[in-house]
């Protein structure tokens, strides 16, 4: 039985974990490249890690263009290869990989004529200006090369072998640090550039990635070869891919800025109440990192079988999934409770002021990761069935006319305890996973009278 025939015919527990164990891994891995940028960029200074931050936040804003394509070609691809259409599925990759390269150096070549004026606008004051400049010039021309390789990893995905994308995953990443050790500090034969080398190693390592992805993607070895470089064009396919995706896309924009407003909000009333918040992301980020691999996962697998007809099994991938989740993040849920002073303490949490209202976010927002969890299985759920609309409908209505409005409320107008943002965080993340719920349970009577037969 091959990979494919795995993902709509296999033990559902053994295709789910034998997917998202080598997505963990790389994931894991991928994670620990800003830990080690951030110990080398800290030896240049403050002024260079201020830099690389607001740097990011121009990558992060362009990065939103990668989410419409992302999120439009795993639900297609796997789609496509439920239904044993093959040759679309690659088509699918093809023009997805065409589409994200081309349209983020679209994008890039117009943030360089106005660079410094952005860099500015987000933040860079005049003596960081000229080191963020230098870094993101090299920064921003990997980003097409990123997203292209993000294109192979969907694909790998798609068809059930998460462990190539594991293995190039590594690879970019390895390749990542191994050039920023030698490119930040200058070591062996090459000149210190600072924090620019942290650009260049962005660069070379994606282009080295793709490289090899391509290269294999392309060869006999893999089970759907496909020759990225050839008949390059865009179909109804792509097409397709982007309009099944765009919703996605706009959902991730919308929590972009209302991210970007509430923290403002909270920020301006309260700072330390803002550290304790940042402290309780941080924390949350392993248990998160782990379970966020089989919420990714689990929407190709539910999106082959949809294109097989076979919704008995996709509903067994959701209760299966749910069931991860509170298993596991109902004990980090009840550690949070329980004993909020000792994870503080190994991360190094120790300020007196910090203290008390960090052990406030642990056990109010306890229950916030599971929540999240629960609502992003769900959103894996409609993706199957080609539908991100509504999603992005659900988390509007919570983000927009609840947790904004509701926060600039209760803390700017009445003035409220600003750790009232721990409350309306957990309310918040409550309500999407109601919502989703409800119309998770209406979309199961639709299937049931073979609506999408």
């Amino acid at each position: 039985m091959n990979a494919q025939e795995q993902m709509t015919q296999g033990e559902p527990k053994r295709v789910l974990w034998s997917m998202a164990l080598p997505n963990m891994i790389g994931s894991l891995f991928s994670n620990a490249l800003p830990a080690i940028e951030l110990a080398l960029i800290a030896a240049l200074g403050t002024n260079a890690i201020a830099a690389a931050g607001i740097v990011n936040m121009l990558v992060s804003l362009i990065f939103i263009y990668n989410e419409a394509w992302g999120t439009g070609s795993v639900i297609v691809m796997a789609n496509y290869i439920g239904r044993k259409d093959y040759e679309k599925a690659k088509l699918a990759l093809k023009e997805t990989t065409y589409g994200k390269f081309f349209g983020a150096l679209v994008l890039v070549l117009l943030c360089f004529p106005f660079l410094e004026t952005l860099l500015s606008l987000l933040g860079a004051r005049s003596d960081i200006l000229p080191i963020a400049y230098s870094y993101a010039l090299p920064f921003l021309l990997g980003v097409p090369f990123a997203m292209a390789g993000y294109s192979t990893y969907t694909f790998f995905r798609a068809t059930g072998q998460t462990v190539w994308a594991m293995w190039f995953m590594l690879l970019q990443t390895a390749a990542n640090m191994l050039l920023d050790i030698f490119l930040i500090k200058g070591l062996w034969i090459f000149p210190a550039f600072g924090l620019a080398g942290a650009g260049w190693a962005y660069l070379i390592s994606w282009i080295i990635g793709d490289i090899g992805a391509f290269i294999f993607i392309a060869s006999p070895a893999y089970e759907l070869p496909t020759n990225i470089l050839q008949g390059i064009k865009f179909t109804q396919v792509g097409i397709e891919v982007f309009k099944v995706g765009f919703y996605a896309g706009l959902s991730n924009l919308s929590s972009v800025v209302v991210s970007v407003l509430t923290q403002r909000i909270i920020n301006a009333v309260s700072i330390p109440v803002f550290a304790a918040l940042q402290v309780f992301n941080r924390i949350v980020q392993i248990p998160n990192t782990v379970l966020s691999s089989i919420a990714l996962i689990s929407t190709p697998i539910m999106a082959q079988n949809v294109g097989a007809n076979l919704h008995d099994r996709v509903r067994t991938f959701v209760h299966y999934c749910i069931r991860i989740g509170m298993w596991m993040l109902g004990i980090f849920a009840i550690i949070c409770l329980a004993a909020p002073s000792p994870i503080l303490a190994l991360f190094q949490v120790k300020d007196p002021t910090l203290m008390p209202l960090s052990v406030a976010a642990l056990r109010i927002m306890a229950a916030v990761p599971l929540l999240t969890y629960g609502t992003s299985i769900f959103i894996s759920y409609f993706q199957a069935y080609n539908n991100t609309k509504l999603p992005f409908i659900l988390n509007s209505i919570c983000q927009w006319l609840f947790y904004a409005p509701m926060l600039y409320l209760l803390l700017v107008v009445l003035k409220m305890t600003p750790t009232t943002a721990f409350w309306l965080t957990t309310l918040n993340s409550l309500l999407a996973l109601v919502l989703h719920w409800y119309y998770w349970n209406a979309h199961k009577k639709l299937v049931d009278n073979h609506f999408f037969d």
